[in-house]
């Protein structure tokens, strides 16, 4: 049963290697969910500045600079809606690597019990062989103790 539970412990090394590499894959992925979440923040940051910028050109009068604002402010909404796009896709392979993570973890744990259940089925019949060697020698030796005593016992019967 050891070869058994040394190749369950190796597999279960496997296991948690997996489970590693998809907590990997988890952190990239949530961390390029992040980056998108902050690239729209910068946008939005972006099109409120061109907002004051164009409320600025227009009490001083200046259309150019008025024009310049309301365009940057456009492109700011266009780049910000792309964005969106992406942060949504990355989400969802945010979702998916979650779920990838948890069933990975779940399979180690998993796997960790079958190697503690053997160790422990293991540990009790070493238990049992012991005792079994013990009760041996226990009762070999009584039988010896006995026979001896008969042995006397006869001895002394035919000396008397």
């Amino acid at each position: 049963m050891e070869p058994r539970l040394e190749a369950m412990r190796r597999l279960a090394a496997l296991y948690a290697a997996v489970e590693e590499m998809h907590a990997t894959e988890l952190q990239r992925v949530t961390a390029e969910v992040r980056e998108a979440e902050d690239a729209i923040e910068r946008e939005r940051q972006v099109a409120c500045l061109s907002r004051v910028d164009g409320r600025a050109a227009l009490v001083e009068g200046n259309r150019m600079n008025w024009m310049m604002a309301e365009s940057e402010q456009e492109t700011a909404a266009w780049r910000r809606r792309a964005l969106e796009l992406i942060r949504l896709k990355r989400e969802e392979l945010n979702n998916a690597a979650m779920e990838q993570y948890v069933a990975s973890r779940l399979k180690r744990e998993q796997m960790k019990r079958v190697c503690e259940d053997i160790a422990s089925r293991l540990e009790i019949e070493e238990g049992r062989r012991v005792q079994a060697v013990s009760d041996d020698r226990f009762l070999a030796r009584r039988r010896w103790t006995d026979a001896r005593g008969k042995m006397r016992n006869e001895q002394e019967m035919k000396a008397s």
